[in-house]
């Protein structure tokens, strides 16, 4: 199974460091990818239970955040006639990147099925083209994640700026 996340791996790096490489297999990959399909399934199944675990944690903790904390705060803020635009935006931005969050890990949830279902013994060309796609894809979860934290790094300056203002009374 290391072996098989080594050639994963090793292809991937590959891809990175040289361009040209990324756009087509050479031989000895191609064989590589063939001989050790089982190898390298299982560990994409392993990472997708993973992900899936992580997802729902996260999915979880982005929920709780935007209701229990952003939501109850701006809305108490308005009933107290202290409504905050800074905070009120922060509250839109999350929730409409956690919405892009949700559609990015379906795209790759989806992607990385089909992944799976490639036969990388027999394509291993059109495995690798897929395999390039997926790795799109979970970069583009990884960013919206980045994005949320960002949010939420800055929500959390924000409610302490609040706390230092003097109450209207």
């Amino acid at each position: 199974m290391r072996k098989a996340a080594f050639i994963v791996a090793v292809i991937l790096v590959a891809s990175a460091v040289n361009p040209v490489s990324a756009k087509s297999l050479g031989d000895e990959q191609r064989g590589l990818i063939s001989s050790n399909c089982a190898s390298i399934k299982m560990q994409l199944k392993t990472l997708q239970k993973v992900d899936a675990k992580n997802r729902v944690h996260l999915g979880a903790q982005f929920e709780s955040i935007s209701t229990n904390l952003m939501m109850n705060l701006n809305l108490r803020l308005v009933k107290n006639n202290m409504a905050n635009a800074t905070i009120a935006e922060q509250q839109t931005t999350f929730m409409s990147e956690r919405e892009r969050f949700k559609n990015d890990y379906i795209g790759y949830s989806q992607e990385l099925e089909a992944l799976i279902d490639i036969d990388c013994k027999n394509e291993p060309d059109k495995f690798y083209e897929k395999l390039k796609s997926t790795r799109q894809k979970r970069a583009d979860v990884s960013a919206s994640v980045a994005r949320l934290r960002e949010i939420i790094g800055k929500h959390r300056r924000s409610v302490l700026d609040l706390r230092q203002e003097p109450a209207n009374e």
